[in-house]
């Protein structure tokens, strides 16, 4: 559904979506926004497949994800909601918001940042073919558009290496980009996973990895109590650097406490 612009689209959450601590997974809050960013580019024949006619492919370079301490039980319905918020010769900006169909309660929202990149010759492509179909909302969830610099890293606290499996492979044979958020959180200690929710989440895309690449997760704490995840290849190629933040997780009632649905 588009209203003023923006793309609206309802999913329920299923169990595999949800935490020990009732909040949307990081890894869940990415798949349902993208997956709405593409039924967006579908209404209007911009989609994967569409363009993939004419050798080009989305590529998902930055997000930027304020995450509240909202709970998520299971079946619950939850609704994303996605626009345009600028479009340059190379860029395409999206913003979005994410949350509660029953109360409208805010889960998460963000910023994004896209692009068009040819296939044959692995450059980016002018954006000008979209500017004539899509809308162009110019409201920011984020301060500004501009890059995020990331603070430089630190001895690591910790280390992790992972060998790319086929789970971890889009439909471009590439690692997907919500697995390298995956690999990286695995390198958050215990005590703070158990006692502690994602408050924020940014990061930058930088190479393609591929089945049976060895990636190595290096984490080191910043100055202002952030977490930074920096995930080099076997060469020592940054590939994708992360910035999370964390905060006290709320208390939360039991869900055979607070849930009593008839289904």
């Amino acid at each position: 559904m588009i209203t003023t612009g923006k793309y609206k689209h309802t999913y329920t959450s299923t169990a595999s979506d949800i935490t020990p601590l009732y909040k949307l997974m990081p890894n869940a809050l990415l798949m349902y926004f993208q997956d709405c960013f593409a039924r967006l580019m579908t209404i209007h024949n911009f989609a994967a497949f569409d363009i993939v006619k004419q050798h080009r492919m989305w590529v998902i370079t930055e997000i930027q994800i304020d995450i509240q301490p909202t709970v998520t039980f299971w079946s619950e319905e939850f609704t994303v909601e996605l626009w345009v918020s600028e479009l340059t010769s190379l860029r395409i900006y999206c913003d979005f918001r994410i949350f509660r169909k029953d109360n409208e309660q805010l889960i998460a929202s963000g910023s994004s940042q896209w692009n068009i990149l040819n296939l044959d010759t692995k450059r980016l492509e002018s954006t000008d073919f979209l500017a004539s179909e899509l809308t162009v909302v110019p409201e920011l969830m984020s301060a500004s558009h501009k890059k995020v610099r990331f603070p430089k890293p630190q001895s690591p606290v910790m280390q992790l290496e992972h060998r790319a499996t086929l789970l971890d492979l889009d439909f471009n044979f590439h690692v997907s980009n919500r697995s390298y958020v995956s690999i990286a959180l695995l390198t958050m200690p215990d005590e703070i996973l158990a006692s502690q929710s994602l408050s924020s989440l940014t990061v930058h895309w930088l190479h393609e990895t591929y089945l049976d690449d060895t990636i190595l997760c290096s984490m080191s704490r910043t100055e202002d109590g952030s977490y930074l995840h920096i995930l080099t290849n076997s060469a020592g190629v940054v590939v994708c650097e992360l910035l999370s933040k964390w905060q006290p997780q709320p208390v939360t009632a039991d869900v055979s406490e607070v849930l009593n649905r008839e289904l």
